[in-house]
């Protein structure tokens, strides 16, 4: 299983502390990207309590730890070899930080819907495709960034759409089927461990 904040060696407030100072180090790309503003919204527009602010806290930190690391991935590529270690660190930070929200924003869920053991689970959780959405959304608002105006540009903007929408309209069915008990969430143990030997 990822780890929670305890096992990274962090307690809670620790842990907040972290990951508001991750938020904040970040924060320039989400302040001035206002299309960003809901990017889930949509797709969870059939689950029962959408608009809550006990799932929507957990998600705008995801999109921003999200946001915060594509920058830090960004600024790896053009580092000094000198610089390369303490970026990869927060890199690491940050996907840690990402995981745990991940498991946050599926254990909100969870308690939604009932765990029907005789119907066939989805192949991935529901906080595992927004964080999915969440990277697509920020792929769309770093393209239209880097390629210009060029009609070459403009397609390539518009394939990453076109696979956002099937992303949205995948997210809102699996929640519908999960609202509906057609199919049930996947087991939650996750493996991976950040930091640690045996990854």
């Amino acid at each position: 299983m990822t780890e929670t904040p305890s096992q990274l060696g962090l307690n809670t407030v620790e842990f907040e502390e972290e990951l508001r100072d991750a938020l904040i180090a970040g924060a320039s790309c989400l302040e001035i990207a206002d299309e960003q503003r809901g990017w889930c919204e949509d797709a969870l527009a059939g689950v029962p309590f959408p608009c809550s602010p006990e799932l929507l806290q957990p998600l705008a930190r995801l999109h921003a730890v999200n946001s915060r690391q594509w920058e830090a991935e960004d600024r790896v590529r053009q580092a000094r070899d000198g610089a390369i270690p303490a970026i990869k660190r927060e890199i690491d930070q940050l996907n840690s930080l990402r995981h745990a929200l991940i498991e946050q924003v599926d254990r909100i869920l969870d308690a939604a819907w009932g765990a029907n053991e005789d119907v066939p689970p989805l192949t991935e959780s529901i906080g595992s495709a927004l964080d999915r959405l969440s990277v697509q959304t920020l792929r769309i608002v770093h393209t239209e960034r880097l390629v210009g105006g060029g009609a070459g540009a403009a397609e390539r903007v518009a394939i990453l759409r076109r696979q956002r929408d099937d992303l949205v309209w995948s997210i809102a069915v699996a929640c519908e089927d999960l609202v509906s008990g057609r199919r049930r969430t996947p087991r939650p143990e996750r493996m991976k461990l950040y930091g640690k030997s045996g990854r």
